[in-house]
């Protein structure tokens, strides 16, 4: 079963990914790409050297190594090495998929932040409100 295009893409789901840094839908068609990201990306007759998605869709094409956080769908395509969660659901039709490696979240956010040359995302920095004292002596009082 493919990915429907038309389906609602959601960006809010906290899984520690910055997802808002890369696009919401990505594809590779009939070229060649070395990374590709996004919510949701497609490939079709391409090959795609790293691919970092919630979603994955591989239509005749060939994924070197792919990261997946949900779901994969294979029809007549080809991932050497899947990396993903327990709960990725895989769906393969005519296609394959060689080496499946199961991460903990941290483990596959990580990595797909080292495959995409992206710093891990930092925690704003929350310091203690604090009263700042300032010692002020009036020197001229103004008069208008």
């Amino acid at each position: 079963m493919a990915l429907n295009s038309n389906e609602a893409v959601d960006d809010n789901e906290d899984d520690g990914f910055p997802w808002e840094t890369v696009g919401k839908r990505s594809s590779v068609g009939l070229s060649k790409a070395n990374k590709v990201a996004g919510i949701k990306v497609s490939t079709l007759m391409s090959f795609t050297k790293v691919a970092v998605c919630r979603k994955l869709e591989v239509t005749m094409g060939r994924v070197s190594e792919a990261i997946v956080f949900e779901k994969v769908d294979v029809t007549m395509g080809y991932i050497k090495d899947l990396h993903c969660l327990s709960t990725t659901t895989q769906d393969i039709g005519l296609g394959s998929i060689e080496k499946v490696h199961i991460h903990s979240q941290e483990e596959l956010v990580k990595m797909a932040l080292e495959k995409l040359d992206m710093n891990p995302p930092q925690p704003s920095p929350s310091a203690p409100l604090e009263p700042i004292h300032v010692n002020a002596v009036v020197v001229e009082d103004i008069k208008h």
